[in-house]
């Protein structure tokens, strides 16, 4: 996060006595249009009308029951299509999961079996694999465990097998 934008999230209240108007109107003004970077076009041009970045939270972010039970219905309605990328799946996952986070719902213990129950008959087997003879499992490590697993099928191509390395920096070598 940029230098002072997480202060003006928490809103003009907690604005040091010591830091200046000016200071501070510019991390307002800094913080708000790196919110606004991230808008999709729907909410875009209205944002843009909003003064401050608490005004753009109060607006965007009301944390109402239907707002979470509206995302909750988007988690729990998630279907990953057959043939879609693994990677495409998990980011509208993970984008519905930081939205829940964001109106401070919990759901620690459902987020892996909603991932693999959102996810085609063709990974049953795979599902049933990662969950069977598990005391503990972390949401991180199902999510690399499927992106392992579709990274196996593309190197298989024609009957041969290619062999793919993924490097500590998450780089792919042949």
């Amino acid at each position: 996060m940029k230098e002072g934008t997480h202060k003006a999230l928490l809103g003009i209240e907690k604005k040091s006595s010591k830091m200046e108007d000016d200071k501070w109107n510019n991390i307002d003004f800094r913080t708000k249009t790196t919110i606004i970077l991230f808008l999709s076009d729907e909410v875009l041009y209205n944002a843009m009308n909003e003064a401050t970045t608490v005004e753009l939270e109060r607006f965007y972010m009301i944390k109402s029951l239907s707002n979470k039970l509206f995302v909750k219905k988007q988690l729990y309605s998630l279907w990953m299509k057959e043939g879609t990328p693994i990677i495409q799946h998990l980011n509208a996952f993970n984008r519905i999961l930081s939205f829940l986070v964001a109106l401070e719902v919990k759901l620690e213990e459902d987020k892996i079996l909603l991932l693999l129950s959102s996810l085609p008959s063709g990974y049953d087997y795979l599902a049933t694999t990662i969950m069977y003879g598990k005391k503990t499992l972390e949401l991180k490590v199902v999510r690399q465990m499927l992106q392992n697993n579709e990274l196996m099928k593309k190197t298989f191509y024609g009957g041969g097998l290619r062999i793919v390395c993924q490097g500590p920096e998450g780089k792919i070598k042949e």
